[in-house]
């Protein structure tokens, strides 16, 4: 298993993985994630040069943002989604970031796919800083976590 940053092939493999994560990932998500593809930053899992897992995060006011993690069903449960986060605190610690973000379904939130991902979070050290109220009709409440580099 190799983490590398993106190229042209492995961001569509990227997308692809996504579109099958439907519990995850809407069209409008699916949408807006091929913009912040091109826009920011992307690593993904390889195992036997194929994609098996993506991460994209961009940097803002000496934090790393956590913006769109995907791991291919049949490779979750294998500590796909573990490496690449430990890539991007790798990657946070050596440019002195002071913490990652993340945001995602409030706790309060009882969708069972985000629970597992709230877990994920929260086992890796994530704290819960904020509650965000849906600032676009349609679109839910969100929590911020955190985890703090220094």
């Amino acid at each position: 298993m190799k983490i590398q940053k993106t190229n042209t092939n492995s961001f569509k493999e990227s997308i692809n993985i996504a579109s099958n994560l439907r519990e995850w990932f809407n069209k409008e998500g699916l949408k807006n994630m091929e913009v912040d593809f091109e826009l920011n930053n992307v690593v993904v899992a390889m195992n036997k040069n194929k994609v098996v897992g993506f991460l994209c995060y961009t940097s803002y006011c000496g934090k790393m943002l956590l913006m769109w993690m995907g791991v291919k069903k049949d490779f979750q449960r294998k500590s796909i989604g573990e490496r690449l986060l430990k890539w991007v605190e790798k990657e946070a610690k050596k440019l002195n970031l002071y913490a990652i973000e993340i945001e995602t379904l409030p706790d309060e939130d009882a969708y069972e796919p985000y629970k597992k991902t709230r877990a994920f979070y929260y086992k890796h050290g994530f704290k819960r800083i904020a509650y965000k109220k849906a600032r676009v009709k349609g679109w839910d409440d969100q929590i911020v976590l955190e985890k703090r580099m220094r």
